[in-house]
């Protein structure tokens, strides 16, 4: 299973508070319908007052759900306004684990979160060129090719 791998474990222990909740029991009913939770697994990473700040839904394998969840990391981080460490994360999930199905996400947002400390439009603009380059068909890849069609002056 899953969580059980070591490395699974070892993340969620390290970075989180996990919850799990048995959706078939009455009691689960109030937490059920507060987050409209429909299928299994859902998992979510929430603020300490309960806002959410990322989530998915289904099953995957630990070399998925590893580089899955440390990209739920640091888009609370980027979320939390805490973009030096949404970028570390996201680095390190392009390094751990560049062919991932969240890799591309991760190379979108890591562009994000360095240019939002530096505010330096090469910072997005290049590493979104590494979006294109190792990325082509994504669908991150194609939220960014919006600042292909602008000038330069106005892509940041």
């Amino acid at each position: 299973m899953t969580y059980s791998e070591p490395a699974v474990a070892q993340a969620i222990e390290e970075r989180f508070v996990p919850v799990q909740v048995n959706v078939t029991v009455d009691s689960s009913k109030p937490i059920v319908e507060r987050f409209r939770q429909f299928w299994t697994p859902d998992l979510r990473v929430l603020a300490a007052d309960g806002f959410e700040l990322y989530r998915w839904n289904g099953y995957l394998p630990p070399g998925e759900f590893l580089p899955q969840l440390l990209a739920a990391q640091a888009q609370a981080c980027l979320r939390s306004q805490d973009e030096a460490g949404a970028a570390a994360i996201y680095d390190e999930v392009l390094r751990r684990f560049p062919t991932s199905a969240v890799a591309p996400e991760a190379q979108y947002f890591y562009a994000v979160a360095t240019y939002k400390q530096s505010h330096v439009a090469d910072d997005l603009l290049g590493i979104w060129q590494r979006l294109r380059s190792r990325y082509p068909e994504s669908i991150w890849r194609t939220k960014q090719s919006f600042s292909e069609n602008q000038p330069a002056a106005r892509r940041a």
